[in-house]
């Protein structure tokens, strides 16, 4: 109790001289560590599907609540995955694609503890994120071989159970951070170009949900593959992810706001590690990040512990 207040403390000091403050806190830890999982926030839960541990995939499922700060194993998630698309729409969670090039789209239901497997996605695909909108899912670029990224735009009603297809994503793109805010769908960073799917990317493209239209915006202050994306009390944040410095891949523990009035990036509170492959979802102002690696910094050492971070404006410090 004694180390999270000093963690607390020095987090709230040493950058207090930003406009947005994240104030970090250690929860509940999972039970392994796990990388290449994806969290969504329902009900005022956290559902964490879970991706791989250091030797292999799982089909491990859990709960968190926070008001209890226990975690709760739930059923197994069928034909299990990394890298996939997950959102929280109508009272059910769906988890689509992942490794390797499925093209599975998972329905759980948290009334009865189940998961069933619906139309399946167009493209099967992995290395992707994805948009909420209303009733659908939307999901564009990621993997669909090891030599090929897909501009593909495909999305999903939960409602009729269907896909159709909207305007090509421009850019070649895996691994980004996509979000929504309002009727935008914002695709943020990740990796792939011509000459490589690997190749790391500061672009942003947004999308405009009304207009099946998509525009740039400005770039990341620097190449980030990877990274995470949430919006908290309407702040449209980055977290974490790695970048390119020399020959060298370095993992991040910087966060950073957009603001899309200026259409600029600044950088707020950092994660308490540098992390990569991580869940991480919001509750109100509360941030949570979820397991996730160091990467090859650590030899793909995977986190076990949780961290909710309490997003303070300037407005609340004053």
């Amino acid at each position: 109790m004694k180390r999270v207040l000093i963690i607390t403390l020095f987090y709230f000091f040493i950058h207090s001289s930003f406009a947005q403050t994240i104030v970090w806190k250690q929860v509940a830890s999972l039970p392994v560590g796990y990388n290449g999982g994806e969290a969504v926030s329902l009900n005022n839960e956290i559902y964490f599907v879970a991706g791989r541990t250091k030797t292999s995939k799982s089909a491990s499922f859990y709960k968190l609540n926070p008001k209890t700060n226990q975690w709760i194993k739930l059923a197994d998630v069928p034909k299990p995955a990394t890298n996939f698309a997950l959102a929280a729409v109508k009272g059910k969670i769906y988890a689509i694609g992942g490794d390797l090039f499925k093209d599975a789209n998972r329905e759980y239901n948290p009334q009865t503890n189940s998961w069933r497997i619906l139309d399946p996605i167009p493209t099967a695909r992995q290395h992707i994120d994805c948009g909420v909108f209303d009733d659908n899912i939307f999901i564009m670029g990621g993997l669909t071989s090891w030599e090929m990224i897909s501009k593909k735009h495909e999305v999903y009603n939960i409602t009729t159970n269907t896909w159709t297809e909207k305007a090509a994503i421009p850019s070649l793109r895996n691994c980004p951070a996509v979000v929504t805010k309002d009727s935008l769908i914002y695709v943020i960073g990740g990796g792939g170009s011509e000459a490589s799917i690997w190749e790391k990317t500061a672009s942003v493209e947004c999308y405009n949900i009304k207009s099946n239209t998509w525009e740039r915006k400005a770039d990341l202050p620097y190449k980030l593959y990877k990274p995470a994306a949430i919006v908290v009390n309407n702040e449209l944040m980055v977290l974490g992810g790695s970048t390119t410095f020399g020959e060298n891949t370095v993992t991040l523990n910087k966060v950073l706001i957009y603001n899309s009035e200026s259409d600029e990036w600044t950088e707020t509170t950092p994660l308490p590690s540098k992390n990569i492959f991580f869940g991480c979802t919001s509750i109100g102002n509360k941030i949570y990040v979820i397991g996730g690696t160091a990467g090859s910094e650590s030899d793909w050492f995977n986190y076990p512990e949780v961290y909710e971070g309490e997003f303070i404006s300037k407005d609340t410090k004053n």
